[in-house]
């Protein structure tokens, strides 16, 4: 266990990325589970905004000792080979990523789809988790 007693919420973290139709929406730390909450604009490159889906290999890691949780599970995402199809290139997909619970302490993390990426993976990196900016759920 992690020591979490409540649920804390990290809305719109500072993050680096290139994902440019992607967007980090919050971080919820769980004492069950850590979980993040994104969404993607189908993007205008195809003609019904392509697809999406989430590597079952996909992880969070911890800084600075590098600690790697992956995923359990997802919500309104496929995971592994299956794909989310749009049908149109307005269309936006929210979907939540479960991980194991993370530590309740300002740390930075980085949120990997695939190490080693060719640009078309949802990589963040230098996640800020910062207690003073955590907002305690009910």
């Amino acid at each position: 266990m992690n020591g979490i007693q409540a649920r804390y919420l990290f809305s719109n973290p500072a993050h680096n990325t290139s994902c440019e139709n992607l967007q980090l929406l919050r971080i919820i730390l769980e004492p069950e589970q850590t979980r993040v909450d994104l969404g993607y604009q189908a993007t205008d490159y195809y003609t019904r905004g392509g697809w999406v889906g989430m590597s079952d290999e996909a992880f969070i890691r911890i800084h600075p000792d590098g600690v790697k949780l992956r995923i359990t599970g997802t919500e309104n995402i496929p995971m592994g080979k299956n794909k989310h199809e749009f049908k149109s290139t307005r269309d936006w997909l929210y979907f939540s990523l479960y991980f194991p619970p993370i530590p309740f302490k300002t740390c930075r993390i980085d949120l990997i789809e695939r190490e080693k990426s060719d640009g078309s993976d949802f990589n963040f990196y230098d996640i800020q988790l910062k207690i003073s900016e955590a907002i305690r759920l009910l």
